[in-house]
This record gives C-alpha cells, sequence and structure tokens, in this order.
C-alpha cells in the first residue's frame, strides 16, 4: 500500500506544478518553439557561429524539425541563413536586427516565472531540479 501512497503523492504534487504556471509563459506574437529558437540563436550566438544542427542537439528535437522552424523565422525576418564557404553542407543561423530587438523586448517578461521560481528554490535545488527533469526527459514517452 506504501507505494501506492507515494504514487498517488507524486501525482498530486505534478498536477499542482501542472496548474501553478510556474512554466506558464507571458502571450507573445510568436509560439514558444519560435522563441526557443530564437533564444537558442541569441544565447549561442554570444560564443560561435550557430549551425541547425547545433540548436536541434541543444533543443532535443530532429533537424527537420529546425529547418522548418527556422525556415518560419526567415520569411518573418527574425532570423537569417548563412551557407559555409568550406563545406556547402553546414548552414549558419544568426538573428537578424528585427530578431534581436524582439529578443531584447521580451526575455525579461518571457523568464519572469523561471527567475521567481530560481529565487524561491536557490541555486542548489534548482540544480536539483533540472538534473531530475533532464532524466525524465531522457527516458522518452511513457507509455
Amino acid at each position: 500500500m506504501k507505494e501506492y501512497q507515494k504514487l498517488q503523492r507524486l501525482d498530486r504534487a505534478l498536477q499542482v506544478f501542472r496548474r501553478s504556471g510556474v512554466y506558464k509563459r507571458s502571450s507573445t506574437k510568436l509560439s514558444d518553439a519560435d522563441i526557443m529558437v530564437m533564444f537558442c540563436v541569441a544565447f549561442c550566438d554570444l560564443y560561435q557561429k550557430v549551425k541547425l544542427t547545433d540548436v536541434a542537439n541543444t533543443l532535443r528535437v530532429t533537424l527537420p524539425a529546425i529547418t522548418h522552424k527556422v525556415n518560419e523565422l526567415v520569411d518573418k525576418n527574425y532570423l537569417e541563413k548563412e551557407t559555409s564557404t568550406k563545406d556547402l553542407r553546414v548552414t549558419y543561423i544568426k538573428l537578424t536586427p528585427e530578431g534581436k530587438a524582439y529578443v531584447e523586448s521580451i526575455k525579461e517578461e518571457y523568464y519572469r516565472p523561471l527567475k521567481l521560481l530560481v529565487r524561491n528554490l536557490g541555486e542548489e535545488d534548482t540544480q536539483t531540479l533540472m538534473r531530475i527533469l533532464d532524466k525524465i526527459s531522457q527516458m522518452g514517452k511513457i507509455a
């Protein structure tokens, strides 16, 4: 019986977490997927040229999914693509000036709920939560 009590407690905790709105984002003119791609490019762009595969690996999605999303953001003038001169199979992406301005205009509001969570949990518990969530996501879809 103790096993099912533990499972019921976990289920209730997850339900409360879902309803808490901690990860609910403020409404924006772009989808969360668009914004995740743009933030990934913006924050990786500080250190290196960003390839489509870098974004796919960072966000843990397929390359075709990222290619589709990037093409949409190129059409909206938020991203631009550049083919490598050394290897034509490699495509780099970067934010356009409009894309940079958009990221700057929303990042504080977008991350506000998570900043509050980090502030309340503290550094150690935040790292533990991220480790646990990563472990869960690596399990894949649970049947």
